[in-house]
């Protein structure tokens, strides 16, 4: 399956004329060591943990909420215990520009802006900790239906056997992060709902 998604992720890349740096991207959640033989559900969650690790290397925060840590904050909250595990491999990873990778599963939500990811997993409403966090610059990840109209930053979702990914520009405007325009040229572009903090 991890290859069906990164093959049809490199088609669309060259279609739209992407530069090698985003095809590189790409072609790193197929290389990535997180991607195992079987079964189909690790494979779709290494999937995705390959993808978030990628969105530190194409987003960029304010100089203070970059600079406060030595390490990048990669965090981990919810019910979603496949994701958690597979996330929690990417402490392994290489640094993204000059900062090693730093794993941590919070107990609370609220600790999540410290973070520079938090990663909400589970299908559960992520609304009470989009709202804790407020406008904290934080990158928030998630897999609930609907995360990234809700308020979210990026929201993971499958679109048969592939993972894509919807990005809600307002939600990262609002909390001082901005998104390269390749992370916005391979993303649904959605705004924000109802339910946007």
């Amino acid at each position: 399956m991890a290859a069906r998604v990164v093959t049809t992720l490199l088609r669309h890349l060259a279609a739209a004329g992407a530069g090698r740096r985003l095809a590189a991207w790409a072609t790193l959640a197929l290389a990535s060591p997180l991607v195992p033989a079987a079964p189909e559900i690790a494979e779709e969650n290494a999937v995705k943990a390959a993808f978030i690790y990628n969105f530190a290397k194409f987003s960029d925060w304010p100089d203070e909420h970059w600079n406060r840590a030595p390490r990048l904050r990669i965090c981990v909250t919810g019910n979603g215990t496949d994701l958690t595990q597979a996330v929690a491999a990417l402490d392994a990873k290489p640094p993204v520009r000059g900062k090693g990778v730093d794993v941590r599963i919070l107990a609370r939500a609220e600790e999540g802006a410290q973070c520079h990811i938090l990663v909400i997993t589970g299908r559960a409403s992520a609304q009470p900790v989009l709202q804790a966090l407020g406008t904290a610059p934080v990158l928030t990840v998630g897999e609930a239906d609907g995360f990234a109209a809700a308020g979210g930053v990026i929201g993971l979702y499958m679109e048969g056997d592939k993972v894509r990914f919807e990005a809600n520009p307002d939600a990262a405007q609002r909390v001082g992060l901005k998104l390269s325009s390749q992370i916005l040229r391979l993303a649904r572009l959605v705004r924000d709902g109802k339910g946007g903090r």
